[in-house]
């Protein structure tokens, strides 16, 4: 009995630094590297203020522009409208802080986090039908 108590012993010392590796990678980051507060209204007109805004972890919004892929990032967003039936994309239509817009296809699941004094928020871009950004 001794013995198989020390391979219960073994298996659980073998196991326990695997038991940790769920931390690793692949969650959303909780406080992105710099803080932009944001003005969400949904498709039903409900306002949100928030800050700490991203977009699954980036501090840009990504989608196809004709055949190749663009990446804006916050620091030049100045308002982003949403339009399309988001069954799979939708248009952003992002207007620059240069005064510019660009019509970005991005997929109806992307999801902005932002927190608000409740607590984290969080909303689909099928859902949405404009973001406003502040930098902080």
């Amino acid at each position: 009995m001794t013995m198989e108590k020390r391979k219960i012993g073994l298996i659980f010392l073998l196991a326990l630094p695997l038991l940790g590796m769920g931390a690793l990678g692949g969650g959303q980051s909780t406080t992105p590297e710099r803080n932009y507060h944001a003005t969400f209204v949904d498709r039903d007109g409900t306002r949100v203020d928030a800050k700490w805004v991203n977009v699954g972890g980036e501090l840009a919004v990504s989608g196809e522009l004709g055949r190749g892929h663009l990446r804006v990032s916050f620091d030049n967003i100045k308002n982003i409208q949403f339009s399309g039936d988001g069954r799979e994309s939708l248009i952003a239509k992002v207007s620059l802080k240069q005064g510019e817009q660009v019509d970005l296809k991005v997929r109806s699941s992307l999801t902005f986090f932002g927190q608000t004094p409740v607590g984290l928020y969080n909303v689909r871009a099928r859902d949405l039908k404009s973001v406003d950004l502040q930098p902080e």
